[in-house]
Formats: C-alpha cells, structure tokens, sequence
C-alpha cells in the first residue's frame, strides 16, 4: 500500500543532535532509514558513546502519539517483547523517541517462507504474547491519552460502521457491497456489541507485519512487538480480527494455534471468537477505506467481501 505520510528525511547533524539530547557524549556513524512504515519515519542509528543500535522513531503522522506509545512500551517493559523507551522529546516537531533496537526478522516475511509446522509454532509464540499484553484492563473502553488513561469514549460498533458506511468507505464500496455489510451489521450487533464493549489493552494493529521474529538455538520467538501507536482499551477480539485476517492464506491451524496458546497463557475467548473477530474486522476495514488509494481500496474490498463470505 502507499505511504500515508512522506518519509521524513534529516540530514546526519539533526539526527545526531536528537541522540545528543539523550546521551550528550555520543557521536553518529550511521543512519540507515527504514522504509517499511508507512505512517511514520524510521532510523536505524549506529552511534558511539551510547547503545548500539538505535531507533529513532520520528511521529510525523500523529505528533500526540509519541507520548502516547512511550507510556504504553514503558506499561508494558518486562512482560512483552517490546523495545524499551530511551528518550523522548515530544515538544520537537515532530516529536521523537530514541527506542531500543531490536534484532528480529519481520513475521510477515518469516510466513511468507517458512514452512507450515513452524507457521503453527510462530503462530502459538504470538497468541502468548497477545494474551500478556491483554492482561492489562480498564473501566471502560476508548482511547488514551498521554497517560495511558482512556480519555475519549470507543464509539458503538455498530454506530461507527454505519458512520463509515455514509462516507467516504461506503462510496468506495458501492452500493451493492455497502448494503450487505448493513444487514449484516443490523442482524449482528446484539451479538457484536456485548463483546465490542470489553476494556483490555489492545495494540490495535497486532498483524505480522509489526512483529519481529528470531531463531535461537533452533527456536523460533517473537523479540519484538513494535509501532503501538493505535493501542486503545478495547475488546481483546479486535487483535485477534487483525491478526487473523488472512487466516485462509495461512497453513491450516494456524487460527487455532494462536487462540489455544493464548488460552493456556491465561487469555479467554467467548463462544463463537472467530465469526465475531470477523464481524468486528469489519469496521477496521471501513476505517481503512477512509484512506483512499487506489491498490488500497482495491484490497480493501476484497478483503470486506471476503469477511462477508465467511461469515
């Protein structure tokens, strides 16, 4: 898909400043900028005089992100995968956050050619982790401020999808495709709506594609779990509708080793979780729509179709 924000180019000096508001003494050697964002812009830093390698994460998409996503990586430290919080300035413009490096291949390409027994391994690896990162709750549902408190209210499910069905995602779909997703959210909702009102932390975009993956000894983990920048208190089933998206093209098992690992890690999953992540999916496929491009759009309404089908 296209970039929705253009990659931030600095050159070395405004780059090596940001590292000397952190660790004064240090010097830059490298920047190597990391292009699979396509909000954000990325660095890789080689730098003497302070840890070697370094993130600098620069929040050119949402500037309030950054102290939103070093409150949730610091809430987090110690029980998942995440990189650790070095420095933040969130006065810059735009803002930025020295994060930890870590070394890890991204999922989305390990599945890509690995073969099925160890899709179904990295698949359990992941569910464990979601199920830590769900431990944390709230009192309701919505989305944090800085502090990690839920400052503004989650919007009916079934509300926002009608919202989105009004714009620009029901334009995108069509008449046709839009007027099945109403029904089925009109004859869904007293199911979608109980569930949808669950306050857990969700990272909101756990998909392969923000998730690091490295061999040890032989084993595959998961070492990190990045970009939370749409982390919100939210139903537990909107990670797993993500995560689970393109469950078809994946080895058969592959939804069922997650959901499994992530009960033995302590997570809970209602009666009928896959046909309700399905549902919920369908509004962040509508939220996704409201971003127009063309291969996206596309995509989109194939994947929406999809979702409809299965259910």
């Amino acid at each position: 898909w296209e970039r929705a924000h253009e990659f931030l180019e600095l050159p070395a000096a405004a780059i090596e400043a940001r590292v000397r508001a952190v660790y004064p003494a240090a010097g830059l050697k490298n920047a190597q900028p990391m292009n699979r964002g396509l909000r954000n812009t990325n660095y890789r830093l080689t730098v003497v005089g302070a840890p070697s390698p370094l993130a600098l994460r620069l929040y050119v998409a949402d500037p309030a992100a950054c102290a939103r996503e070093a409150a949730i990586l610091t809430h987090v430290a110690g029980r998942v995968p995440a990189p650790s919080v070095l420095g933040t300035d969130t006065t810059a413009d735009p803002p930025y956050a020295l994060l930890e490096w870590l070394e890890g291949e991204p999922l989305d390409e390990v599945l890509r050619d690995c073969d099925a027994g160890t899709a179904l391994d990295l698949s359990a690896a992941c569910g464990t982790v979601l199920a830590a990162i769900h431990e944390t709750r709230f009192p309701a549902p919505g989305f944090f401020g800085p502090n990690l408190s839920v400052q503004r209210p989650m919007p009916h499910w079934a509300c926002a999808v009608e919202a989105a069905l009004d714009g620009p995602a029901g334009a995108s779909l069509g008449p046709g495709l839009a007027a099945r997703v109403r029904r089925v959210v009109q004859s869904s909702l007293d199911q979608v709506e109980p569930i949808w009102s669950e306050a857990a932390l969700a990272h909101a975009d756990f998909k392969p594609w923000n998730l690091l993956a490295r061999q040890e000894a032989g084993i595959w983990n998961i070492r990190g779990v990045l970009d939370w920048e749409f982390a919100c208190a939210a139903s537990p089933l909107l990670d797993f509708a993500i995560f689970l998206r393109d469950e078809r093209a994946r080895p058969a098992g592959f939804g069922d080793s997650f959901a499994e690992a992530y009960r033995v890690a302590g997570g809970r999953l209602p009666e009928g979780w896959r046909r309700l992540a399905r549902l919920i999916d369908l509004l962040n496929l509508m939220q996704l729509l409201a971003s127009p491009g063309e291969r996206r759009d596309e995509d989109l309404r194939r994947l929406v179709d999809d979702t409809l089908h299965s259910l």
